[in-house]
């Protein structure tokens, strides 16, 4: 089989690997020219590429029975609501818009920003549940990108939390000091929800299960046998740790606040092998 994997980040680069291991063949794409030649080494083929570039897109798919959207964001492009506007639709949108063309089954991973903060009730959230804060970016253009992906019916969506542990990846404490110093102490997520946060490798096996399995649809991906401590219990944990200011949460990024259920997804076989990275900091004495 060959797969094409848009956006080769330290997800779709560890994915490549574990494809290529199998014997499928893999074409990558990046948006720098000069990322090229470190990429041939991982992949069969590179192309240099925007998801919004739908004739490039599509000429990379040309040959693929599989694609992966793994393009994400970057917070740096992302200090106000209109940054986050045109960042995400480009970055999130128009990239499932250009794979959901090529007609290719597409595995895309989005987020659990698409619940908001998950509304009323005490019942855990699953992927029936209603999306929500439809005019914040981080949400709204992951629903928008979904939609793109689910439209032509072989699509399957994978919502993740908050991924960690990738090579080089910051480290909740390094997120805490960089909202310190690039946000002027300021988080955009609210204080009261839960801080699910998934290892990037077991965002990897999720894609890796999904395309082995020809998963359709949308499925949560979380630890489905624990419910995390809140942000602002983390937060405030790691900043008296580190001797730290309290963090403002502006809630402008909302999450949900109590359990999102993965059941649909472990009752395929797949589960979450990571346990919490913040728990040292949670069993420390007040």
């Amino acid at each position: 089989m060959t797969i094409l994997i848009l956006g080769m980040g330290h997800v779709g680069k560890a994915l490549a690997q574990k494809l290529k291991s199998d014997g499928h063949r893999v074409v990558g794409t990046t948006t720098t020219a000069a990322k090229v030649e470190p990429l041939s080494a991982i992949v069969d083929e590179v192309f240099v590429l925007r998801g919004s570039e739908t004739e490039k897109v599509a000429k990379a798919a040309a040959d693929c029975d599989q694609i992966v959207v793994t393009v994400a964001p970057d917070v740096k492009n992302t200090r106000t609501v209109e940054e986050r506007h045109a960042h995400y639709r480009e970055v999130l949108v128009e990239s499932c818009h250009s794979a959901a063309l090529t007609g290719k089954p597409t595995v895309f991973l989005s987020s659990f920003s698409v619940y908001g903060d998950g509304g009323d009730g005490t019942t855990p959230i699953t992927e029936e549940s209603p999306t929500a804060n439809h005019e914040e970016p981080s949400s709204r253009y992951y629903q928008q990108a979904e939609q793109e992906i689910l439209s032509a019916g072989n699509g399957c969506v994978l919502r993740f939390p908050d991924m960690y542990g990738a090579p080089g990846d910051l480290s909740f404490p390094e997120r805490v000091k960089l909202a310190h110093t690039y946000f002027g102490g300021k988080t955009l997520f609210g204080a009261d929800a839960l801080l699910y946060a998934i290892h990037f490798e077991d965002v990897v096996e999720a894609v890796y299960h999904g395309i082995n399995n020809k998963l359709r649809g949308i499925f949560n991906v979380c630890d489905d046998q624990r419910i995390p401590a809140t942000n602002k219990e983390v937060f405030d944990a790691i900043c008296a740790a580190e001797g730290l200011s309290m963090l403002e949460y502006l809630n402008q990024i909302k999450a949900p606040q109590r359990k999102i259920s993965a059941e649909k997804l472990y009752r395929t076989g797949y589960c979450v092998k990571h346990s919490d990275p913040n728990k040292h900091y949670l069993s420390q004495p007040a």
